[in-house]
């Protein structure tokens, strides 16, 4: 049993396409195939059930993910002790769900003090978060071993393109968005949330006609005049041209927060990594008040 092979397996077991673990590590997937053709093997047992495109866990794969994500979670962690000296360097694993821009700004400071740190960044979960070191994201994660730190408090205001009739109205109220097209993040995102939260307060459910994942495409659409949507006011200061209007016609807040997975040995670059983000996220809330 090899530490590649568990590497492929987990993988494999988290997105459920051989295919799709090749192209992550960079091989054929034939290797993937034969890799955990040989570890079935070696164990006696099978650990997929195959249905066209897909492979899912049986129980015998089940109980091997468990040992082996754990197993590969205490190698990761040994190998950042052995290498966390004084100097700051090493790697720092971050989901950014939201406040890319904050995000990428803190890198952007943090990178002229410690170049010899690597990040590596997605803006959507897999099936797991336990993987990474800093999560941030207007999500609640009501596991006890988040610590979370307050990242950003937005308003939220209505977007919508300037030739939107609702423009006209000077006390647009949530009632009068009942027949109007909304735009919304995923339904995974806060903002998805709040919005149905929002609109089911007044007794109607939002008509949403596009979702995505990427808020730049967000704000295209709202440009292009599609639909309306409830945007962060700090977070999307200045993305938007002067063809779209952001109007605050509730008191409704978003708050962002920066987790730390508590049960993982975090690293001194991830620590000092946290400290410059809540520092940006803070000139960002001071330039917003003045």
């Amino acid at each position: 049993m090899e530490l590649l092979q568990l590497q492929y397996f987990c993988n494999a077991a988290e997105t459920e396409n051989l295919s799709e673990t090749a192209r992550h590590y960079g091989v054929p997937t034939s290797n993937i195939s034969q890799s955990i053709r040989r570890l079935e093997k070696e164990l006696n047992t099978t650990l997929f059930d195959h249905a066209s495109n897909k492979v899912a866990l049986n129980e015998q794969g089940k109980l091997l993910y468990t040992n082996a994500k754990t197993a590969l979670m205490l190698i990761h962690e040994a190998k950042i002790k052995l290498c966390d000296d004084e100097k700051i360097s090493g790697e720092i694993k971050i989901l950014a769900e939201t406040n890319r821009r904050i995000v990428t700004k803190a890198i952007e400071t943090f990178q002229k003090s410690y170049s010899d740190v690597v990040f590596f960044i997605n803006h959507s979960a897999d099936n797991s978060i336990d993987g990474y070191d800093l999560i941030i994201s207007d999500r609640i994660l009501e596991q006890k071993k988040f610590k979370k730190h307050l990242l950003v408090v937005d308003d939220l205001l209505l977007a919508m393109k300037k030739d939107n009739p609702l423009v006209n109205n000077p006390r647009i109220s949530v009632k009068d968005l009942e027949n109007e097209k909304f735009i919304t993040m995923n339904n995974k995102s806060g903002l998805y949330k709040l919005t149905n939260e929002i609109c089911h307060a007044e007794g109607f459910a939002p008509n949403i006609v596009i979702q995505s994942d990427d808020p730049n495409y967000i704000r295209k659409y709202i440009e292009m005049g599609l639909g309306i949507s409830f945007v962060p006011s700090l977070s999307w200061k200045g993305t938007f041209s002067e063809n779209v209007e952001c109007r605050q016609i509730f008191k409704t807040k978003r708050y962002t927060f920066a987790y730390l997975n508590t049960q993982k040995y975090l690293s001194k670059a991830t620590h000092s990594f946290l400290d410059t983000l809540l520092a940006v996220a803070g000139e960002y809330a001071r330039e917003e008040r003045e």
